[in-house]
Order: C-alpha cells, then sequence, then structure tokens
C-alpha cells in the first residue's frame, strides 16, 4: 500500500513538473543518476552592495537563468545569490549539494524547514569560516538536501575575496564516499609523484651543486602545494587549524613557482648563453614574482592575484619565446622545456573546455591541469637527465682531448729527449778512452749517472703514454732471468755512494735458466720499484730476490725488500695513482715524476700477474711482482761488449753508411765506427743516403734514423728493398720510439734489425758483427 501511494505521489509531482510554467528550473533526481552537474539548471542574481536581506532575495524578480555547466564570475567585490529547485524523485533520501572550489571565503546555504513552513534553516561554509570541531574534515563544502519527495527551493549566497566559479554538484552520500575515494587516490597519487621528484631532485642539487636543480625542486614543491591547496586537500591534511594560511597558501604557493620556473628556466636553458636581453628579463620577472609573492601574506588578496597573473604571464611568455630562441641556435633542453609547456598548456585548455561544457566533466579531464603538470614535471626531469648527460659528455670529451694533449707532449717530449741523450751517452762512452786521471773519471761517472737517470725517466714517461694508449704489446721470447737482476744489481751498486745501504742479491736456483717472456717490460717493472726503494732508505739495506712458487700453475716471484721509511696505510690507498708520490709537497726529499708504480701495476695486468706492497712506517716496504712462469729450453744472445772479439775478426774495408739529421749524433756515430775500425759516410735524409748507394757499390751496412726531412728512413728503406741493387744490405734502424709497435713498423718497412736511442758503442759494435759476420 505505502509503494502505491509513493508511485501515485511521484506520478503527480511528474505531472506538475511537466506543466508547471517554472519546469525549467527545476532539477529532478533520480536513482539512475547518483551525480548531477546542475551549475546550467540554477539563477544567480549579483548584489554589488552585498546588503540585500534574505527576505529581499527571496522575493526579488531579478534571478537570471545560468548559460554555463559552470558559472563563473571573476573576481568581484560583490556578492552573489543563487537559487535553485529541486524535486527528489529517487528512493534515496540523503542527498547532497557540494561547492566544488575550495577558495571561495563564505558560502551560506538556506534549506527551507520542514518544521515550519515558510521558513528557512541557514548553514555556513567556506575556507574563512572555521569548521564546528576546530578542525577542517573535508575538501570541498557540502550541505544536505531535504529527505522528502517535495519539491524545494535553496538558495546559496557566495562572499569571496578569490574568483567566483561555481561548480555545483549534487550527489548521494554514497555517490560522494566513492568518488571522495578516487579522489583521494589520485591526489595523493599526485602530491606522492611531485614529492619524491622534488626530493630526488634537491638530493642531486646537494651532490652536482647545479642550481638547475635547486630551482627545479623549488618549483615542483611550490607546483604541487598550489595544486592541492586549491582542491582543498592541504586544509584537511597539512594545515586543518589554521583558516588564514588556508586562504593566503595557494596564492602565495603559486608566486613561488611562477618565480622558480623563471630562474629555472633562465639556468636549464642557459639562456644567458643564447640571448642576453631575455635572460636580463626573465631574472626580474623572477624576482618580481617572488616579492608579490612575500606581499601575498599582508595585502588584498585581489591585488595580488592581479599582479601575479600579469608577471605569470609574462614570465611564461618570455620562458617560451627564450626556449623557442634557444632551441633554434641548437640547444637540446629548450627543446624538452617548450615540449613540456606545451603539453601542460594543451592539458590546461582541455580543463577549461570542461568548464565551459564542450567536454564532458569526467575525473580525468577535471583534473587535466594536474596531470599536465605532472607531465611537465616528467619530461622537465629528463631534459635535467639529459642536459646532465651532455654536460659530462663535454666534461669526458674535454678530458680526453686534455689527456691525448698531454699524453702527446709527454711522447713528443720522449722522443725529442731521447735524440740529445743519446749524444750524451755516445759522448760518454768516447772519453772514457781518453781519461785517466782518477778525479776526471769520477766526473765522468757523476755524469754517466745522471744520463743513465734521465734516462730512465724517460723511458718511465714512454711506457706510461704507451699504457694508457694501449699501444703497448707483449713481446714472449727466451729470457736470462739471472743474467737481468744481476745487471739490474750491478747497475745499482755502481751508482750507490751511500756507505750506510748495501744492496744484496738472492737467486732461487730452483728457476729454469730461461724463461719465456718481455725483456724489457721486467727490467722495467724491476728498475721501477729499486729506484722506488733507493729513494726512501738512506741505511740499511735493499734485497732484490726472484723465486719459485710451487702451485697449480707455476709462477715466479721478484720481489724488492728495503729497510727505509715505510708507507703509511693512508698512502697506501692512493699509491697506484698516476703523478702521485708520498710526499707532494714543494719540500720533498725524494724526486721522481710518481708514475712508477702505475707503469709496474699497468704492465703486470697486460702479462696476467699482480703487484703486492706489505709496508710498515719506519720499518720498510716489501714490494713483491708475481707473473706466470713458462720455462724454454732456447738461448737468445744478448748484447755484450765484443769489441775485442769484433776487431779479431770484422773486415777493416767494411764501410757504413750513416743516415741521420741530427748533426750531433751522426758526427758521434761516425767516431764510433771509425774507432771501431770501420769507414763512416754520412749522410742527413733518406734521399741523400739514396743518391749515395747508387753512386758507390762498397757499402757493406746502413744505419738508418727513422724520422728525418725530405725522405724518411721507413720510405728510404722500402725503395732500397724492392729497386736499389742493395736490396739485400743490412739496414740497421737507429730510433728514438721505443715501442713494440714502432718496432713492428721498422721490420715491416724492410729494416733488419732496431737499435733504440740512446745506443751504447758497444751495442753497435755487436750488431754490426751480427749482420756482417
Amino acid at each position: 500500500m505505502d509503494r502505491r501511494k509513493l508511485r501515485a505521489r511521484h506520478t503527480i509531482l511528474l505531472f506538475l513538473l511537466l506543466f508547471c510554467s517554472n519546469s525549467k528550473a527545476i532539477i529532478s533526481l533520480y536513482d539512475s543518476s547518483p551525480v548531477l552537474d546542475i551549475g546550467d539548471k540554477i539563477e544567480f542574481l549579483a548584489d554589488p552592495s552585498g546588503q540585500l536581506s534574505f527576505d529581499q532575495i527571496r522575493a526579488s524578480k531579478q534571478f537570471t537563468p545560468s548559460q554555463s555547466a559552470r558559472p563563473s564570475f571573476g573576481f568581484s567585490s560583490s556578492v552573489y545569490w543563487v537559487r535553485f529547485r529541486i524535486a527528489n524523485l529517487s528512493s534515496t533520501k540523503d542527498w547532497l549539494l557540494q561547492v566544488r572550489y575550495a577558495p571561495l571565503d563564505y558560502i551560506d546555504f538556506f534549506s527551507p524547514s520542514l518544521d515550519q513552513p515558510g521558513a528557512f534553516n541557514q548553514y555556513r561554509g567556506g575556507d574563512l569560516v572555521p569548521p564546528p570541531s576546530g578542525r577542517r574534515k573535508q575538501t570541498y563544502t557540502q550541505f544536505p538536501l531535504l529527505p522528502n519527495d517535495k519539491v524545494h527551493t535553496y538558495y546559496l549566497r557566495i562572499k569571496t575575496q578569490s574568483s567566483i566559479i561555481l561548480n555545483l554538484k549534487v550527489m548521494t552520500q554514497d555517490a560522494l564516499q566513492e568518488r571522495s575515494i578516487n579522489e583521494q587516490y589520485f591526489q595523493g597519487a599526485y602530491f606522492g609523484v611531485m614529492s619524491v621528484m622534488a626530493l630526488y631532485n634537491f638530493f642531486v642539487f646537494l651532490v652536482i651543486r647545479d642550481r638547475s636543480y635547486l630551482y627545479y625542486t623549488g618549483f615542483i614543491a611550490s607546483t604541487a602545494v598550489f595544486q592541492i591547496a586549491l582542491h582543498g586537500y592541504a586544509a584537511v591534511h597539512f594545515w586543518p587549524h589554521s583558516i588564514w594560511w588556508n586562504n593566503v597558501s595557494n596564492l602565495f604557493a603559486a608566486c613561488l613557482s611562477v618565480g622558480f620556473c623563471g630562474k629555472f628556466a633562465q639556468n636549464f636553458i642557459q639562456l644567458h648563453k643564447y640571448h642576453r636581453p631575455l635572460n636580463q628579463a626573465l631574472g626580474i620577472l623572477s624576482l618580481l614574482c617572488f616579492l608579490i609573492g612575500g606581499l601575498s601574506l599582508f595585502i588584498n588578496y585581489q591585488l595580488i592575484v592581479m599582479l601575479i597573473s600579469v608577471i605569470g604571464f609574462l614570465v611564461v611568455t618570455t620562458s617560451m619565446l627564450a626556449a623557442a630562441y634557444a632551441l633554434k641556435q641548437g640547444s637540446r633542453p629548450a627543446g624538452f622545456y617548450l615540449l613540456a609547456w606545451l603539453i601542460l598548456l594543451l592539458l590546461s585548455l582541455v580543463h577549461i573546455l570542461v568548464i565551459v561544457g564542450i567536454l564532458p566533466t569526467l575525473p580525468i579531464l577535471e583534473n587535466s591541469v594536474q596531470i599536465g603538470g605532472t607531465l611537465e614535471a616528467i619530461l622537465l626531469s629528463m631534459g635535467l637527465a639529459d642536459r646532465v648527460n651532455t654536460l659530462q659528455k663535454k666534461a669526458l670529451h674535454i678530458s680526453e682531448n686534455a689527456n691525448k694533449m698531454k699524453d702527446d707532449f709527454m711522447s713528443t717530449i720522449t722522443h725529442e729527449l731521447l735524440t740529445p741523450v743519446n749524444g750524451i751517452k755516445l759522448s760518454l762512452e768516447l772519453l772514457k778512452q781518453n781519461i785517466d786521471k782518477p778525479s776526471d773519471r769520477q766526473l765522468l761517472k757523476t755524469a754517466e749517472n745522471s744520463s743513465t737517470h734521465l734516462m730512465n725517466l724517460i723511458e718511465s714517461m714512454f711506457n706510461f703514454v704507451e699504457l694508457r694508449r694501449g699501444n703497448i704489446k707483449l713481446i714472449q721470447e727466451p729470457v736470462d732471468l739471472k743474467w737481468i737482476l744481476t745487471s739490474i744489481y750491478d747497475y745499482f751498486v755502481s751508482v750507490n755512494d751511500n756507505q750506510s745501504l748495501h744492496f744484496h742479491l738472492n737467486w732461487d736456483d730452483s728457476l729454469p735458466d730461461f724463461i719465456l717472456t718481455d725483456e724489457r717490460k721486467i727490467t722495467t717493472m724491476a728498475v721501477e720499484l729499486i729506484k722506488n726503494a733507493y729513494a726512501f732508505t738512506q741505511q740499511g739495506h735493499i734485497s732484490i730476490s726472484a723465486r719459485k712458487v710451487i702451485g697449480s700453475q707455476p709462477k715466479f716471484q721478484i720481489s724488492i725488500q728495503d729497510t727505509g721509511r715505510g708507507i703509511s696505510k693512508e698512502k697506501l690507498k692512493h699509491l697506484f695513482e698516476a703523478f702521485d708520490q708520498e710526499d707532494n709537497s714543494n719540500l720533498r726529499q725524494h724526486n721522481g715524476l710518481g708514475i712508477g708504480l702505475a707503469v709496474t701495476r699497468d704492465i703486470l695486468t697486460l702479462m696476467g700477474g699482480f703487484l703486492d706492497i706489505q709496508s710498515e712506517q719506519d720499518k720498510g716496504t716489501t714490494a713483491t711482482i708475481t707473473l706466470p712462469l713458462t720455462e724454454c729450453n732456447n738461448t737468445k744472445p744478448k748484447l755484450s761488449p765484443l769489441r775485442n772479439q769484433h776487431q779479431q775478426s770484422h773486415h777493416p774495408k767494411h764501410k757504413i753508411l750513416v743516415v741521420e739529421d741530427n748533426p750531433v749524433n751522426s758526427k758521434l756515430l761516425c767516431q764510433v765506427l771509425q774507432n771501431a775500425h770501420y769507414i763512416a759516410v754520412a749522410v742527413g735524409n733518406g734521399k741523400e743516403a739514396l743518391e749515395q748507394l747508387d753512386n758507390d757499390p762498397d757499402f757493406s751496412a746502413v744505419l738508418m734514423d727513422c724520422q728525418m726531412p725530405v725522405m724518411d728512413g721507413f720510405q728510404a728503406t722500402r725503395i732500397i728493398r724492392r729497386h736499389h741493387r742493395h736490396n739485400n744490405i743490412p739496414v740497421i734502424a737507429i730510433t728514438a720510439n721505443i715501442s713494440a709497435e714502432d718496432r713492428d713498423h721498422c721490420l715491416e718497412s724492410g729494416m733488419s734489425d732496431v737499435l733504440t736511442k740512446p745506443v751504447r758503442k758497444d751495442h753497435i759494435e755487436a750488431i754490426l758483427l751480427k749482420w756482417l759476420s
């Protein structure tokens, strides 16, 4: 019976709605539509004086029907009244009116009284109205509608300093809860993403100190605060008890957001490189935004909104023009900046189309500005990452160029130094034969030791450069390790003038006579380690030891143990850094380049070995080289002083052609040959050498420099081998290029053998004996 009565009453109500003259202004509620936008079904009236009473409003005939789904009146000092009629034709009684614009200051809602016909109950809300409990619990203001099924007329009175936007929805309690949960998820996700991005970029700023990241952090943080304050979530979750701050926070955050946007654009695009006037203009506008943000806490709300709107428009316009100009000039970050802002502006346009009713009021479209802000933040983060990568690549390129220049410089210096050092060492060797006075011989020995030390430095520089370039190659050959260590031991004993320091050589007899390894590199590493021990040991001893290591894979070790000052644990951590020494001050007691250990480590890595250093301060250091052991039965003849043998067996008529562009070295080589009873003829380049060979058939060998003007030694040798009657003549390269690659180049061009500068007198005699015997 009750259902029949209810249906009858609904039928009568529908009849009245259809035929009533005011039926267009009546909003009908149905079960099938739990959420309704009523913006285009309301009537409004402006009260410029704000003095009209509620009774005057009820009696007024000046209400105007709304033509928009979301009426907007901008900034106005007028009080706006809203009237609408609702007929509840649904079975649900708990319908609510929600005012979905949080910045409205004062909202009064007038609802008919069920107890007193003709009377109205008044409810108050708004962001300047203290909530009844003292704590704000709702993001948007909402009011209850009457539960019965009669047509009721409701009124809203709105007074605010903010813009007046009437986004009014009627919905059931269940629909409100569901919508609130979905909105909470969205706003939480938005704020979470923005917070994470802000924190991440702030930490990046702390690490790399690039101000672009600091300004970007400020931009993200202030934009996020502005959005959550605008939608009422900040008032609920962050400052629920602060009425004043809730009213100004969104405006303050908006000012900071625009200011940081301008500063970020300046630094991100690096605008000062492309357009100084635009850079200066953007800097001034950004500072104005920060100033307006500070004033927003004290002066009129509407004035601040007008100022920041104008300045914000100028900032965005200027920054986009600047980005477009920089992009045209080739700036990659400018492209990211423009794309990010275009996406934000596009989605802001979508939001405007939703407001004016062209697009439907779907949740994703209603929040398109926040979605655009998130995408903008992500794109700008990508742009920052790309900018950092670009700067890193540029820095790496600069570093590589600097390293290449340093390596080229060291390589050139190494090559150029070897030529005069060659002259010095040959001169000293020739002087030996003519000096008998002990004091003069001591001076000669000092000069020889100094030239040997200089040669060791040059070889260290060369090895360091070649290792960095990856040009070092292993030359595996039979090596008499005992002979190498004995020669090194004899050298250091000869140069040691410290009576308190003694050298020892210990040899493990279980080691084979010959092993397969790279002689030059073994020598280089041993010399570097002994040089370090000699430099830091003032008294006691330095022991050179070689022993066989028994294991699954046979190895051998060379250990250099000293009783010097030792190395601190802190210094051991940086021991292998190039050009680093234990004492880098101007008062250091020990000289050197500081690359010996770095060279040794790199050579060992190439040879499949490793270096172990054990040290204790004031007690000494032990450096141990460990390498794979490969026994070898073949022997390799070593160059040694063979002058007497040579003098007895050579042909006195041998004529040697010396091809050398340096007059000092040419003269010294000829002197060495003449002292060994050869006939020496000197020319200055490869072309002259070919002419000499054409004119004289009696040459027995050629000592050929490699780098010369007019025609180098490589080209000259190739011509000799291919087109010359002397195509079988021994051509011995004398070169300052001492790498394995350079040696291969000499042999590939047709040279018979290679002598590297500085050449020794006995080496010249021995290699000529080898090829002329």
